[in-house]
């Protein structure tokens, strides 16, 4: 069964974003698709298959059309309808809600991009309920309808089909963390060969960004662990092996994006370091320039005084003036010269 609805954008931003929602039902192993609601709903209630509903779109579009399939408590109607929502885990009369989150950086505009994901899952059936289209999803959709045997993720159970799309989802971070890598990388060059407000301004929205990404993963890896802990026979103990793996990839994530945390405050150390000793040697530059002109101008200042008896002002022809400035340019010598030998200049 698959369904499609219009749904106006009330920003104006764009002009429309298709809703729908599609249904693959596993009996015997083999993943059917385009069935009648009432075939679904009769499957799923009596036990008999695995049934996968994927909503996309506008929950308050889709939810209706779940309902029709599958029995959902109010609390996890109302976790669907909320956009925005932290990472964690709800049951209710026997089914499971958890809500994901998809990350993504965008290099351009150096921000982070955080896009909810929720699964719900029960004797047999899992619900996947998202806003944006997701390229992972759709390649764990066609799997199933081209893996056969101990391939097909959803002809092994619910459990199986249920850590494939949360491992799925999990691995998409990875390429994130790498963009992030380059990206920091760069950025370490910056803050030795540029010390304008543009790096430091870099520095703090990089950060921002980290920290976001990094409240996002920390629960996550929290709810791998209710997985195994809170669903009962749900979840078989062979199953469970799978989920400690997924955990152990989002403490994984986890962990490297609080080692660029680290990094980042260590970068913005090294900046205002940077900035600190660039302006030192400016300091030093000028104080050794007025070093410089503080004995000449005390003697220009002295000769400069206006009287007419001062010696040897009327009578020496114009000498005396020729020998105070190679004087002043004789002092000015010996000081750079005493400079350089102490390693100001």
């Amino acid at each position: 069964m698959t369904t499609t609805s219009q749904t106006n954008d009330r920003s104006g931003a764009s002009a429309s974003a298709t809703s729908h929602l599609r249904v693959a039902l596993c009996r015997d192993g083999a993943p059917q698709f385009d069935l009648a609601e009432s075939e679904i709903a009769q499957a799923i209630s009596s036990g008999s298959a695995v049934a996968w509903i994927d909503a996309q779109g506008d929950p308050a579009r889709t939810i209706p059309q779940i309902t029709r399939l599958v029995h959902l408590p109010d609390v996890l109607r109302e976790s669907l309808a909320d956009p925005i929502e932290r990472s964690r885990m709800l049951d209710s009369a026997g089914v499971f809600a958890i809500v994901m989150h998809g990350l993504g950086f965008d290099r351009v505009a150096e921000e982070p991009i955080v896009t909810k994901l929720d699964i719900i899952f029960g004797p047999g059936f899992l619900i996947t309920s998202h806003r944006e289209r997701y390229e992972w999803l759709e390649q764990v959709w066609g799997e199933i309808g081209k893996a056969t045997g101990e391939e097909n993720a959803m002809a092994r159970g619910l459990p199986y089909l249920l850590h494939t799309v949360i491992d799925s989802l999990v691995d998409t971070y990875f390429p994130v963390l790498d963009t992030l890598d380059d990206v920091i990388d760069e950025l370490e060059i910056s803050v030795v060969n540029d010390t304008s407000n543009k790096v430091q301004q870099r520095l703090f929205h990089l950060k921002r960004a980290v920290a976001t990404l990094r409240r996002v993963t920390l629960p996550q890896a929290e709810v791998m662990s209710s997985i195994t802990m809170r669903t009962g026979a749900l979840i078989p103990a062979d199953a469970e092996p799978y989920f400690a793996d997924v955990r152990d990839h989002t403490v994984r994530v986890y962990e490297m994006l609080d080692s660029y945390r680290d990094l980042l405050s260590g970068l913005l150390d090294v900046y205002l370091s940077t900035v600190s000793n660039r302006l030192n040697s400016v300091m030093k530059q000028l104080a050794i320039i007025a070093t410089i002109f503080m004995p000449i101008t005390f003697v220009t200042g002295v000769f400069g005084q206006n009287f007419g008896s001062m010696p040897q002002v009327l009578s020496d022809h114009g000498f005396n003036f020729w020998y105070v400035l190679a004087f002043m340019a004789l002092v000015s010598v010996t000081q750079i010269w005493y400079f350089r030998r102490r390693g100001w200049l």
